[in-house]
This record gives C-alpha cells, structure tokens and sequence, in this order.
C-alpha cells in the first residue's frame, strides 16, 4: 500500500507520472463503467432517480472503506475540528453531491466518448480559478491559448449542419460540463482541507456525506436499486475501489504540488475514457470530430501546463 503521507513519494518526478496515469485511467475507465452500470442495472435515461442511488451506493462504499482502512491502521478517523467538519461537509455537496448529480444524469443522454471528452473541460477550469487563488499559479498567455484551443474541443464535438451548437443537448453536454465545474471547485477546496488534515479523514467523509445526500434524494424521488446480478455488484465494487483509489492519491498530489503542475496529465484522461469507451461499449471513436476534438482538448492540457 502506499504511504500516503510519504512526502518524498508525492513530490518525486518519477513517482507523480506513475500515480498520476493511474489515476487517469481510473478517472477514464469510470465512463464506460457508469454507462454500463446503466445496463446492468437497468436503468433507464429518465431514471433519473435511480442513478443518483446508483452514484450513492458507489460513493458510500467508498467512503466506509476508507475510514475502516484508516482505522485499522490504527489512525484517527475523524477530522480535528468542528470547522473541519464543516468543511468537509461543504466539500461532499460540491464534490461529490454535485458533481456526480450532473454527471450521471448528463452521461445518460450522450455517449461515452464524449463525456469522457468534455470531463477534460475541468483542466480548464481548475486553471482559471487557480489564478484567482494562488499567488503562484497565475494565468500567462501560455496559458490562455491553451485554454482556447481546449475550449474548442466542445465546438467541434457539437459542430453539426453548419451549426456551432448543432448537437448540444442541455440536458447530456450541458450537465456534464456543470459536472466538470463542479469537480474543479472541489478539488481546489480539497486542497486546502487536507493541508492540515490526513487524507484519508477528508476523502472518506466527504465520500460519505455527499453519498448520503445523494441516496437521500434518490429515495426521496421514490428510487429504489437492487443489485440483479454479480456483474452488477462486480461493477459497484470496482467502480467505489477506482474513486477511493484516484481520489486519495490525486488529493495527496494536490496536497504537495502546485495545482498546474498535476492537471497536466488530466489531458490522459479523455484519451483513456475514449478508447475503453469504443472497447467496452462498442461506440465508434473513429469519427471526425472525435479524434479532433480529443486531440484539441489534450493539445490545450498539455500547452497550459508546459514549463
């Protein structure tokens, strides 16, 4: 297991490139998981419901894991304040609440390949607040042209009859792009929680908060899951492990590096989420504007946080 509060491993070279392509392709295999936990589940697009249970139950595990991890490492669990508390339980409305609200209700009315396209927006978010935050992390015309020409990736996937806003849909670009907001908002504000605060506390609590919040609007809605199959729970499993797993260590990457110097390897993920996207779900990535506008948004990842 990783030391997880071991400074020397989150801010050597060698080590932060190996931790973060795992991440990446945790963060990218979860598109296709999520489609296909539609399946498995039987959950329909206007199921909307439903999917936040869905997002609920994978996120409450997730979170327990961690703090029983944490326990029986023989770790405090709970947070060092109230006001981290409080923290915490703001952190789990915007980051997994939130977030995972839009997501899951966007990735139902569009593909896989092009949300795990427009998941990459948040790379450009992240650096815009960013500038307003750091004094260290400021916006340089590097930057901006990066963050153009990311940018474009949403007109060229949406570029349909002559026509900029052709195929955006509100409810599937929209809501996903809202998601990605969200997650940079999150991240930020994570950053400063666990500065003095074990990673593991934070993670495992705000997984726990915003899933209870999801669960408890998904039954209010009268939503009810029920695993159907092992694939189903094989699938819940898996995908609770990948967001405890990349969450912890990109909060530890956070935690001792500058916010520009890790959102580089973000432009991974679209690349991942697309090619397990053609491979598990059978959609084509072999399109025009697919393959343009993936390789606008990984080209603008990547100029931003060139040095």
């Amino acid at each position: 297991m990783f030391n997880f509060n071991g400074e020397k491993i989150f801010t050597n070279k060698k080590y932060i490139v190996l931790l973060a392509i795992l991440c990446t392709f945790l963060w990218g295999s979860a598109y296709p998981a999520i489609k296909l936990g539609y399946e498995f589940f039987g959950i329909k697009t206007d199921d909307s419901y439903l999917k936040l249970i869905f997002a609920g139950y994978r996120f409450f595990i997730a979170g327990i894991i961690l703090i029983t991890i944490q326990k029986l490492m023989g770790k405090r669990i709970m947070p060092k304040s109230i006001g981290d508390f409080k923290g915490i339980l703001l952190l789990g409305f915007v980051y997994t609440l939130m977030q995972y609200v839009f997501l899951y209700i966007g990735m139902a009315n569009t593909t896989g390949v092009k949300s795990s396209i427009l998941g990459s927006v948040g790379s450009f978010i992240s650096i815009f607040i960013a500038h307003f935050i750091y004094k260290d992390d400021k916006l340089s015309v590097k930057k901006i042209i990066g963050c153009i020409i990311g940018f474009l990736s949403i007109i060229v996937l949406n570029f349909e009859g002559g026509n900029i806003y052709g195929s955006f849909k509100l409810m599937g670009d929209g809501l996903l792009i809202l998601s990605a907001l969200m997650g940079s908002i999150g991240s930020i504000y994570n950053k400063n929680l666990v500065k003095n605060n074990d990673v593991f506390v934070i993670t495992g609590w705000q997984l726990i908060f915003g899933s209870l919040m999801l669960i408890l609007i998904g039954k209010a809605g009268g939503g009810n899951l029920v695993i159907v199959s092992a694939e189903a729970g094989i699938l819940l499993f898996y995908m609770s492990l990948l967001s405890l797993v990349a969450l912890v260590i990109w909060s530890t990457l956070y935690k001792y590096n500058k916010v520009g110097n890790i959102t580089i390897y973000n432009f991974l993920t679209p690349i991942f989420g697309a090619i397990l996207s053609a491979f598990l779900l059978g959609e084509s990535i072999i399109d025009v504007k697919n393959l343009v506008a993936l390789l606008l948004a990984c080209t603008g990842i990547w100029i931003v946080n060139k040095k």
